[in-house]
Parts: C-alpha cells; structure tokens; sequence
C-alpha cells in the first residue's frame, strides 16, 4: 500500500497554504468501470439545494439589519425589489435545486407575521417571506421553509399555510383573512408551498435567558399538533422532525409515532474550533476532509434504523437541512473554504445521491456571504462577489452530470487515517465491533460523596443512585463505581436513567474514566444527554479506551457544569461492562465515483472525487458491455489541498486533457481534485 509523503519533506506554509513536494515517481494507477445498462435510479437533483438567510431585525443593529434582514445575506436589491443579478447568475450556474429559509438557528423565535405584508409596514425587513419565494420563483428552487421552535403555536403553524396556499376568501383557519394578505402584497395566486420544517436543531434550546428548551416529548407533542393544523389548511404539506443524538431521537419518535412526513439531519462532520486547532497538524485537517463519507452514511443509515424501530416505518425519508464541515476557525486557513472541505462536499452529495438512503433532499450551510457562504462579496458595498472552491463543486455536477443513476466500480489503492477532527480512524480492511469478555459489573453499589446542592440516597440495594438538585450550579460525578481494567484496553458501558422534571442546559449521564481521577490522567469519556421527565429509564452506552498504564475505571454518575442552574430529580443505574473489540472503517480508497446518464444526448456522466494529496492518479475507465468514441474531462483543483478563494479564484474548474483509445478513456487526475468525465458510447 502506498504511503503518504511525510510533512517532513514540506517546503513551507507560505500564506497558510500546505506546499507539497512534486511527486518524483511515475503516477500510480486506478480503474473504473461503467455499466451503462445497469440502472440504479433517478438522479435527486434536490440535494443540490442551499441556503438563504433572512434573519430577523428585532433589536438588532443597522448593518445586521441591511445585510441580512433587507438584503437576504447579499441577494437581494430591497432598492429594485429584486434579486441581484450576479447572484441570479451564480445560482443558475451552479445548478442549485432547493432553497431552505430563513436559515439556522436565528429562526428559534422567528415571527413569520412581521415579515410579510406591504414593504413599507415592515421596514425592519425588505427581504421577508414574499421576497424569498420571488427568489425562488426566479431562480427555479423548490422552496423549504422553517418554522420557528420557540415562537409560535400551531394557529400560526397554520395560519402561514394559509397565507402561501389558501385561495383568496376561502379563510380556511378562520381569523384573519391571510391569503387577503398574500394578495394585497401582490400575489393573489397560492404560492403552493410544500415544504416545512418543525424548528431548527430544537434539542440545543433557544440560545437565551437560561437556554430555553423544550423536552423531547414537548417537541414531539408540538410536531404533533403542528401537523394536524397545517394539514387541515392544506393536506400536501409536508413537516419535517428535528432529529439529533439518540436520546433525543428516540423519546421524540416515541413520542410521535410513524405519523411524520419527514426526518431532518444536519451533518457537520468534520469538524474543529479555533482552541483545538493546534491539536492537529493541517495534513490531519485536510485528510479528515477526505475520510469522511462511511461516517456521514452511518449517520443516515443509524436515523432511518432508529425510527424503524420506535415507530415500525420503513424507508423513512431524510432531509439533509444543513451540511459543511464545520470548521469554526480562521488560523492557520479558514478550512471551511478551502479545496479539501469542497472534495469532502463533493463526497458528501456522491453519498447522498444513493436511492438506498433515501435522501428527500439536502441543503448546503450556506450561499452568500456570513461565515460560510460558498459565494462572498457584498455587491452594495461594491465588492465583486468571490466564488469559493465549494461553489465548483456544485458548478461541475451541475454541468457534467446526469438524470440516471448507473452502476460504477472502482478499482485502487487506499490510505490509512489515523482519526481526526472528529473522523474516525480508517485501517486496512476494517473491522467489525464485537463484544470480547461477559460482564464485568456485578452489581457492586454505587460509592457516594457528598455533594453540595445534591441529596443522594441509594435503592435497590445500592444499585439505583437517586440525585435530586436543588436548582444551584453544580458539577455533579459523585456517585461511583471502580472496576479492575487492563491498558490499552477498550470498555463498552451500559447504563440506564431516569429524570423527573429535571431542567438544565447539559442533562444526565455518564462518565467513564482511569480510576486515577481527572486531575491525574485527563482521559474520560461522558456520554448520555437526558432532562425532562422521561417515561421510564432511559438506555445510554459509550466506549473508553484505557491508558498504558491503567489499572482500574471508574464509571461515575455525570452532569457537567456548563454555568448551569439544575433543578429536579434523576436516577442512575448501570447493567454491563465489557471489554470490546471497537469497530473500525476500512482505509480511505484514494478513488471514488458516481456515474449517470444523460437523457437528452445519451452522455455517461462521471464524477471522481480524487483523494491523493501527494500526486497524480493515471485512470482508465472502461465501459461494460461497451466501448468508449469520444470523451471529455473537467476538474476543480487548486494549488493546494488548503487552499481557499478568499483573494482570487485560485480554486477553480479547468479542462483537463484525456483520449479514447481502444474504446476506454484515458485520464489523469491532478491530485486533490475532482473530476468529471463525459463519455459518448460506440452505438
């Protein structure tokens, strides 16, 4: 298997960018082939989406209210009322399908009804609700709209049906007469909108006063009643759930039963914030770009898993509302722009376009400007916008991909990776997770230390730990029980809880650790997230991995103290403690391909996302069955894995020169790219 360079061999970081050095050896090989007769399915050109910003004005300051809330994050003219055209032209040009508003999690206690209505009754928003379906309307996106989780209840769920789909006069919520509105500000035809979502990331709270936040069961209480009014105006519409961690998931599926239209995910993996930078070398960052896409998968397959076993549905659809790597940090590059995180994107969309994860669609996090707009540059302020290298992405399956899925094969090496920025570790063939020794708790009672602020009593002849909090902050792990342990040795621990009107930014769990103590070793591992009341005990389980030194563990009853006031009631209990062999990915391919054919002109269509950091890859791609007479090549590269468009478009697409000889195309990769080849068969 071939190695990576060394970073030894790095000639610098000028500017922030990895410079490799030129490969000295011919470049390595790999095969693809395309079966143009077997046929998987549609292309879904709606995870190609995106999204649009319009946050709301309230209380906010001048240039937040003329760059978000007037001008939707740069596409909007509030002076012509229109889009602005070079952004008309960009989004076009890059083929993007869906558009999701108003974005994020501004839209926690966003009040739809003060942006909609004449221009001049809202002067704290130019770019309202009508604005962004004029958008949409003009650039061809299915719109995707999010409802606010901590403003509103479902008579304003179903009021806004009625303002977008209701005919003028039928007044289907009784009230006020909202399609009147809609025609008043100049639309008296129904918009006929679709899609929705019930809130943004609810479980993480509303980011005020003491992080208000709704339990699992409220939300899916909520979604519930949402649902059944929005339906009553207008039974198309479809609402999507909020999903995140299992705990979350689980109660909020029990909760609502099969009856949902649709699950939302947002996939932020990698990722790594500014204080945890210097943990990782820029090889490490750029990799974890690249060995991202078995655990992205995972995520999917694991959300569908879960509510087919809570609910029994099957084949629940999926919307992928925001996906990046998250890369929250500008020093040594702003990762998040550069041309490994674009490969990651490209990846992303490969793995989202497989009908078997039934993907309904998918927005990328997000279009212009703010932190991690694809485009950038305020044209109000003069700035010629810049396109990032994650907008060429979308630029290539856009113009050099096709309506039908067909089968596609790779054939070449692969990389190991160690794990970072979140990515787990990728070795040799992989392996699966397995249980390797019976159960190490016997039952041993938990040992309690007095805590201030906690009263602790024990049940169950010391195996149950009931912790009732006072309302004060406290930094709870005082209930605890010790086990021997090997080193190097990984530990799978279940336990269950249980909460009663337990409120709190961070809830309950566990933590497991070398018995040392914090202080000593720094090496724990918390899992579990539980607050509220929950309908009986709670199941959570996490790994840890020992030391070379370790003797003992310690799995200790966790809250931790994120400035957080908790109040009520919680019980612990633990059930097993077995030592494991963990799960691991296979190594990275330094290939992988996606192919179609287009309808209009009989084209196959490949997309290769090309993960050789080092050098050039020489690919043959031979058609099955079939023989290739013409073909073509395009690639987004850039001069360095690192490299970001942030002062000029150095990342960019280019034709790259490739032949045909005896019926197979003949290609070299650059390294760090991706590639899109169309090939014209013999007929």
């Amino acid at each position: 298997m071939r190695r990576f360079l060394l970073l030894a061999i790095l000639l610098g970081f000028a500017s922030g960018v990895i410079v490799f050095q030129p490969p000295c050896a011919a470049a390595p090989s790999a095969k693809v082939t395309v079966d143009p007769q077997l046929t998987i399915g549609p292309v879904n050109r709606w995870v190609f989406g995106n999204n649009i910003l319009a946050y709301q004005a309230d209380g906010r300051g001048s240039t937040f209210q003329e760059e978000y809330s007037h001008r939707g994050a740069g596409i909007w003219d509030p002076e012509k009322n229109a889009p602005v055209p070079e952004h008309l032209e960009f989004v076009r040009a890059a083929g993007i399908t869906v558009a999701r508003w108003p974005g994020g999690c501004e839209v926690h206690r966003y009040n739809w009804k003060r942006v909609v209505g004449p221009v001049e009754e809202r002067p704290w928003q130019k770019f309202g609700l009508d604005e962004f379906l004029q958008w949409c309307q003009a650039v061809g996106d299915e719109p995707l709209i999010t409802l606010a989780d901590f403003w509103g209840d479902e008579r304003d769920a179903a009021d806004i049906v009625e303002y977008l789909n209701a005919p003028v006069g039928a007044n289907p919520n009784g009230g006020k007469d909202w399609a009147a509105v809609r025609a008043f500000e100049g639309h008296p035809q129904p918009w006929k909108v679709t899609w929705f979502e019930c809130g943004n990331e609810t479980d993480h709270g509303a980011h005020i006063g003491r992080w208000e936040r709704l339990t699992p069961e409220d939300y899916g209480e909520r979604y519930k009643r949402f649902r059944t009014a929005m339906r009553r105006v207008d039974p198309s519409v479809k609402l999507g759930l909020v999903c995140s961690g299992e705990v979350w998931n689980r109660r909020v599926l029990a909760t609502v039963g099969p009856d949902f239209d649709f699950l939302i995910v947002h996939s932020y993996i990698p990722g790594v914030w500014q204080a945890e930078i210097k943990d990782y070398t820029p090889r490490q960052v750029v990799e974890s770009c690249l060995a991202a896409d078995l655990q992205l998968r995972d995520q999917y397959e694991a959300v569908a898993s879960l509510a087919r076993e809570v609910t029994g549905r099957r084949n629940a659809p999926i919307a992928v509302t925001e996906y990046n790597g998250s890369f929250v940090q500008e020093e040594p590059v702003p990762y998040r722009q550069c041309l490994a995180n674009a490969l990651r994107n490209a990846d992303h969309l490969r793995v989202m376009l497989d009908p078997s994860l039934n993907i309904l669609m998918a927005t990328f996090w997000q279009y212009s400007n703010e932190y991690w707009g694809m485009v950038r540059g305020w044209v109000h302020y003069g700035h010629k916008p810049t396109r990032q290298a994650n907008y060429f992405v979308y630029q290539l399956y856009h113009d050099h991909f096709g309506d039908e899925l067909v089968s596609c094969e790779v054939d070449c090496g692969r990389w190991d990776f160690e794990g970072a920025c979140g990515v787990l570790p990728r070795k040799g063939d992989g392996r699966e997770w397995r249980v390797l020794s019976g159960n190490l708790y016997e039952g041993q009672p938990w040992a309690v230390s007095p805590c201030e602020h906690v009263r602790q009593e024990l049940e169950d002849g010391g195996r149950v730990l009931v912790a009732e909090f006072d309302g004060n902050k406290v930094n709870y792990y005082h209930g605890r029980v010790v086990l021997p342990a090997e080193p190097l040795t990984t530990y799978h621990v279940i336990g269950w809880v249980k909460t009663e009107n337990l409120t709190c930014v961070q809830g309950i769990g566990f933590q497991v650790g070398d018995a040392r103590g914090w202080d000593e070793t720094h090496s724990v591992t918390a899992f579990g997230n539980v607050w509220g009341t929950t309908k009986g005990w709670m199941r959570i389980q996490g790994e840890y991995t020992t030391l070379p030194d370790t003797n003992a563990i310690a799995i200790q009853t966790r809250h931790i103290d994120y400035d957080d006031h908790i109040k009520g009631k919680a019980w612990f209990r633990l059930e097993a403690v077995r030592k494991c062999q963990p799960g691991a990915y296979p190594a990275v391919p330094y290939l992988e391909a996606v192919a179609s054919r287009r309808q209009k002109d009989g084209k196959l269509c490949v997309m290769l996302i090309h993960k050789d950091l080092d050098g050039d890859t020489a690919l043959i791609i031979s058609l099955r069955n079939a023989r290739a007479r013409e073909a073509q090549a395009w690639a987004l590269t850039g001069p360095a894995p690192d490299a970001t468009n942030l002062s000029g478009e150095v990342c960019n697409i280019a034709d790259v020169p490739c032949r045909v000889r005896a019926g197979r195309v003949l290609v070299t990769l650059p390294r760090c790219s991706v590639v899109a080849v169309e090939i014209i068969p013999e007929r």
